[in-house]
């Protein structure tokens, strides 16, 4: 039996000004009791958290979560709204999308390799870059063994950077866009010289559009919270905690 195809949400959130005014405690009463829920909601065992702040003017904060249903993403959203904070986090963004194989790998690849994965493997990278993506409706009328040679070059490239780790994942139907890609890294500058050199390749043309672009910093959902507030995380997470917590999406 094939394996289940888990859905995955990106959802970009604003802390509304009138929360920043509130006092110190408050602020921090409300980290508290938003990350409790992160850490036990419908979605917690697949959940990581990231700060926008600083990098986008329009969010600050991204909830990457994935389960087996859209119904758990749909409960965990309902829970936030019933927090002290729920009522001042704006979703600024929210892309809905679903883990399956890519068309263009063949079989005789490893089945848990990036393009052949059905459930999120993040590689718990420093940094997160997320895009929708839209390909133009002509790439779908050529022939499939040519859009298949484009993307094999495509892949070449990206295995040229294996510091940068892709999770695509298929919003066909489900949202606007046709895709949601999220690259990890622990270095920006080996993400962006991979999209330049991306840009030369033949399935670049075929591109509709690839924007908003987000650039994500990994936190635990405390720190992440507080930077969103104002606040000053006063005990970072470790490095090592965050690995664990991607370990155990990762079922590693």
């Amino acid at each position: 039996m094939a394996e289940a195809r888990q859905a995955v949400k990106y959802t970009f959130l604003k802390v509304e000004a009138p929360a920043l005014g509130w006092p110190m405690e408050e602020r921090e009463a409300a980290v508290r009791e938003f990350t409790d829920l992160l850490e036990v909601g419908p979605t917690a065992e697949a959940l990581l958290t990231y700060s926008t702040v600083g990098l986008r003017g329009d969010c600050d904060l991204l909830i990457w979560q994935a389960a087996d249903t859209v119904d758990a993403i749909q409960r965990a959203a309902s829970q936030w709204r019933a927090t002290r904070l729920g009522p001042y986090l704006r979703v600024a963004h929210s892309f809905l999308a679903m883990m399956r194989p890519s068309p263009y790998l063949g079989r005789h690849k490893h089945p848990d390799q990036e393009g052949r994965r059905t459930r999120l493997k993040p590689a718990g990278g420093r940094y997160l870059f997320v895009y929708p993506m839209w390909k133009k409706r002509v790439w779908y009328r050529l022939p499939y063994e040519r859009r298949k040679a484009m993307m094999v070059e495509h892949f070449a490239i990206g295995h040229r950077y294996p510091q940068v780790k892709i999770n695509t994942a298929y919003s066909f139907g489900l949202d606007d866009q046709e895709f949601v890609v999220a690259f990890e890294c622990d270095e920006p500058s080996a993400f962006l010289d991979l999209v330049m050199e991306l840009r030369e390749s033949q399935a670049s043309r075929y591109t509709e559009r690839e924007t908003p672009i987000f650039t994500c910093v990994r936190m635990a959902p405390a720190d992440a919270l507080q930077l969103a507030l104002g606040l000053s995380p006063s005990e970072p997470a470790e490095a090592d905690d965050l690995q664990r917590q991607v370990s155990l999406i990762a079922g590693g």
